[in-house]
């Protein structure tokens, strides 16, 4: 037994070194769109000793060197270290399994994928959906869509979106045979007032982004109906029917009393007497009718008119007018006032420079006499004479002290006149003075008293 097992390592031994010595090439996945370039890139130590090899049966090249038609293309990279394989405007037949050796070794392998663009269309009812209308669904009703893709290669899947938001709704989705190529996707959902556009968007390709195809939807609605009421003056009612709806109404009637008063959605009717009044409108969805209400002969809601407004705005300002000219007009006769001070201070002014020299501009004439500067300069030799007969003797007695006669103090002193004692008076009181109206100097001199107090 043991011989034979022996026997059996012998055999298995080159087989082990050979596997041993074969290196491990690295496998990748790529996809690509069918039309386009695709390029493959292999590690390689010599350009020469390079091939390229599809499906493990086909030898594209080998070294530079292209055996099969144009539709491939070699470029040498980074210093002769890479070789590039290019499929040029690569279509399904190209698809496969592409290997690149080196000097007798596998050193990389590419599967290749090419994948096929969906064809997108929706369908709504017996219709297809054009870009260039809407679809027109109906609110609170049940709408069908169905979104097709054709020709993709692999199978898309799809799903719906309402607004940018997923949508809320039942999906069916059907795929077909492999070869067909079909996918459909069904939407039921309930469309909402406001919603504007559906979108079908395809995915599970790789190398083919999403698409998406969109249609813009006009959501239809019944009307939904207000009356507004209003006092536009003291004895008129305004009735207005507004209504929201998609289309917009094509019948109005407004009934006052259970009569029709207008086709219009707007009427004025008399507020003088109690009334019941209420509207309704109407498109090709369907029709509303207003609550009805019962008016008295005052609505209870009316608006103030635009004369009472005008009136109440003018009540207001006329207190902050009115005082406001009460305070120019004081502002101006104060102004006025002191106009008239100043006018009269500077006629009293200019009386008052008329009036004569007081004491004090006397004394300050005699100072000026008393004062050797002010006086005038005397020419001492002008003034020099001879000496007379008489005058030689009075001084030679006046040297001789015994022949000097005796002086009577008393009789030396000098006795003012009477009109000298007029002229003291006259400068100590100048109202005496001469050439002065007395009755005059007093009128002034009481003015400016007064005018000082």
């Amino acid at each position: 037994m043991k011989h034979y097992l022996v026997q059996i390592l012998v055999l298995l031994l080159p087989c082990g070194i050979i596997l041993a010595n074969r290196q491990v090439s690295p496998r990748s996945s790529k996809a690509a769109v069918v039309g386009t370039n695709v390029t493959l890139v292999c590690n390689i130590s010599g350009v020469n000793l390079t091939i390229w090899m599809f499906n493990n049966i086909d030898q594209i090249s080998q070294g530079l060197s292209i055996f099969t038609s144009n539709q491939y293309g070699l470029e040498v990279r980074n210093d002769r270290t890479q070789m590039a394989l290019t499929v040029i405007i690569a279509d399904e037949e190209d698809e496969g399994l592409y290997s690149c050796q080196n000097k007798g070794n596998l050193v990389m392998e590419f599967d290749l994928t090419m994948e096929v663009p969906p064809i997108l269309q929706l369908e709504f009812g017996d219709s297809i959906y054009s870009s260039k209308r809407k679809l027109n669904v109906t609110f609170t009703e049940e709408a069908a869509v169905q979104c097709i893709a054709r020709g993709s290669k692999p199978l898309v899947f799809l799903r719906w979106e309402v607004d940018g938001r997923d949508a809320v709704g039942e999906v069916k989705t059907n795929h077909s045979r492999e070869d067909e190529r079909i996918t459909i996707s069904t939407l039921r959902y309930i469309p909402n007032v406001g919603d504007e556009t559906l979108a079908c968007i395809t995915g599970g390709q790789q190398a083919v982004p999403s698409e998406t195809v969109r249609a813009n939807i006009n959501v239809m609605y019944a009307p939904k109906c207000s009356l507004l009421i209003s006092n536009e003056t003291t004895n008129e009612f305004r009735l207005f029917c507004r209504c929201e709806a998609n289309p917009p109404p094509n019948n109005y009637g407004i009934y006052v009393n259970d009569s029709l008063q207008s086709t219009e959605r707007e009427v004025f009717i008399s507020s003088q007497s109690p009334a019941v009044v209420f509207c309704n409108a109407s498109n090709i969805i369907g029709a509303d009718t207003t609550d009805p209400v019962e008016l008295g002969e005052f609505h209870v809601d009316q608006p103030l008119s635009g004369g009472i407004i005008v009136l109440i705005v003018c009540l207001l300002i006329l207190p902050i007018l009115t005082i406001a000219v009460v305070i120019i007009i004081r502002q101006r006769r104060k102004a006025k006032k002191q106009k008239d001070i100043n006018r009269h201070n500077a006629a009293t002014i200019d009386a008052t420079s008329n009036i004569p020299l007081p004491k004090e501009q006397n004394e300050g004439n005699i100072e000026d006499k008393n004062d050797p500067s002010n006086l005038p300069l005397i020419d001492q030799s002008s003034q020099k004479a001879e000496p007379s007969e008489q005058n030689k003797e009075n001084t030679e007695d006046m040297s001789d002290p015994s022949k000097v006669p005796l002086m009577d103090p008393s009789s030396q002193r000098d006795v003012p006149s009477e009109q000298d004692k007029d002229n003291f008076q006259d400068l100590t009181n100048p109202g005496e003075g001469p050439g002065i109206d007395k009755e005059k100097w007093k009128e002034e001199d009481g003015g400016d008293d007064d005018e000082d107090v």
